[in-house]
């Protein structure tokens, strides 16, 4: 039986009960001396995976339940003959929705036929593309590693993408190779945003120069931010978390059924590795649910899409870890800050994808897109 050191915030970890034995721990810090008698090791995006964590110790299986992949040094790990797997794609429908609630949160007016740069086209970026296009805006759409545009999206260069109403950044971070990602919007370019866009980073904090863009933002001429990720997690600057329209821990993504998957993806990487058959299916999720009422503005849309989870909500809890007052006045040292921001993670409440709800009230023609694009049923 394999000896398993995993995160203690994933869910679902009974899913390997008969192939091995679980020892949970938390992801930040991770005590090496654990895995000392380890065969694999699960991890979230918090636990930096290398070579000087592994090296001596019998783990020779990595699982990272997450989509990114910039926590774990793959080459070092393919050095000392560890196999790596994660879960690309598990929580793309909980991000697309945490984006889609704060362009609905922002609007200037009326939504159809604004722009929307999305930098980055992996399993978020087309999700959050697809839910946009569906409101009747527009995707100019950033990656160059793509050579035709997805569909209904322009394909354009990082520049026309950063002319769009909304900005929003679902790229990797990468320090090196010919298309580097940290700081992607440094001053230069966060200044030529102005006041009037509208900038969000749900991807890596570092992808944004945070100095930069608090400078900007305390000067006014910064765009309206939303950030999920901060560039010195888990700890979360108070001035600029002041500043931000709507500010959140790490967790667009931190959907009960996004985290799970993500569980289940390496329980089927791991019976894959070792030979068993994933004879489990991924477990039951959101309870039955019915909205009663009609959809017809942007109003009662965002009242629909509160009834399962509320960004204010997420920055309320944020900014009293951070102790930051209404007046913009911080009380909390950095290690209650950083304890704060991880505890956060690890008590999150269940939220739930807005998928199955069923929707018996009237809805108008313009909002049915976008509601099948998020999975709701219409009940005649």
């Amino acid at each position: 039986m394999l000896r398993i050191v995993a995160d203690e915030n994933m869910p679902a970890l009974s899913l390997f009960d008969g192939i091995g034995q679980i020892i949970t721990t938390p992801g930040r810090p991770l005590e090496r001396a654990l895995l000392n008698q380890a065969d694999v090791l699960l991890v979230r995006s918090v636990t930096q995976v290398d070579g000087a964590l592994l090296e001596g110790t019998p783990v020779r299986f990595v699982g990272s339940a997450t989509i990114g992949t910039d926590h774990v040094a793959l080459d070092e790990l393919g050095q000392l003959g560890v196999c790596f797997a994660h879960a690309p794609g598990c929580n793309a429908m909980a991000v697309a929705e945490y984006v889609l609630q704060a362009i609905l949160s922002w609007p200037p007016g009326e939504l159809a036929g604004l722009s929307v740069g999305v930098i980055g086209m992996g399993n978020v970026g087309r999700r959050v593309s697809a839910l946009v296009q569906a409101l009747g805006m527009k995707v100019l759409a950033h990656d160059p590693w793509l050579e035709q545009a997805p569909a209904g999206a322009t394909l354009v260069t990082l520049a026309q993408a950063l002319a769009a109403d909304v900005i929003t950044l679902h790229v990797p971070l990468v320090d090196a190779g010919p298309h580097p990602t940290r700081h992607l919007l440094d001053g230069p370019r966060l200044a030529a945003l102005g006041p009037q866009r509208l900038l969000i980073n749900t991807s890596r904090g570092p992808v944004v120069d945070n100095t930069a863009l608090l400078a900007l933002l305390r000067s006014g001429t910064g765009p309206v931010t939303v950030l999920d990720v901060w560039e010195t997690e888990p700890l979360v600057p108070p001035a600029l978390l002041a500043l931000a329209a709507s500010g959140s821990p790490h967790v667009a993504g931190y959907s009960v059924e996004g985290k799970t998957r993500g569980t289940w993806m390496l329980y089927q990487a791991l019976c894959q590795w070792c030979g068993e058959a994933a004879s489990r299916p991924m477990p039951p999720l959101a309870p039955s649910r019915q909205w009663p009422h009609a959809i017809t503005d942007t109003a009662s849309m965002l009242a629909w899409l509160h009834a399962g989870y509320r960004l204010a909500d997420d920055h309320q809890r944020l900014c009293e870890v951070v102790g930051l007052t209404p007046e913009g006045v911080h009380y909390r040292s950095e290690a209650e800050r950083a304890a704060g921001f991880d505890l956060l993670r690890k008590r999150y409440p269940a939220r739930h994808e807005m998928a199955g709800w069923q929707m018996a009230g009237a809805i108008a023609p313009a909002w049915q897109p976008v509601l099948s694009q998020l999975g709701a049923v219409l009940v005649r």
